[in-house]
């Protein structure tokens, strides 16, 4: 996180049935320290919750910078019950972030890989643009220079758009 060719902070916010900030806007060496003591706590996947609460903390960032939201999900939304309306927040939330110029990678952590339904929603509703990084927990770190790069990609191009 460190290495990357911009000025950057990082929020973390951890979700699943209930949604909480964990760290807002520090720097990569806290924000790492604040990752590794997060623990999984299952619960159902409150992802409009999560993409809105980290779209606030990004809200508070230095103007000029280009906003990622990476966002590590176990599965298609589903807070509130119904799955239609779960899907349809989280769609609206991705919407709004989006609009505030936020760029969304997905990453779904799963054991079987396999045509996941919610490989399709995060491509087609949640992801900026259609790609989803698939993992198991144990994967999670190889996915780090395939993250890196799609990290770098949008911070180089946000320093052409904003004239660095």
């Amino acid at each position: 996180l460190g290495t990357l060719p911009t000025d950057q902070d990082f929020s973390i916010v951890h979700f699943g049935t209930e949604v909480s900030t964990a760290s807002t806007l520090d720097s990569w060496r806290q924000a790492i320290k604040t990752f590794n003591r997060l623990k999984y706590t299952g619960g159902k996947t409150n992802l409009a919750g999560a993409i809105s609460e980290c779209q606030l903390t990004l809200d508070q960032s230095p103007p000029g910078r280009k906003n990622l939201m990476l966002i590590i999900t176990d599965g298609a939304p589903t807070v509130p019950d119904s799955p239609a309306i779960a899907e349809l927040t989280a769609t609206t939330a991705a919407l709004n972030a989006r609009g505030k110029e936020t760029f969304i990678i997905p990453v779904l952590i799963e054991e079987q890989f396999q045509n996941h339904p919610a490989v399709k929603y995060l491509r087609d509703n949640i992801s900026s643009d259609g790609k989803v990084f698939v993992s198991d927990f144990e994967g999670l770190n190889s996915l780090q220079d395939s993250l890196f790069e799609q990290v770098t990609c949008q911070a180089n191009t946000n320093s052409k758009l904003f004239g660095d």
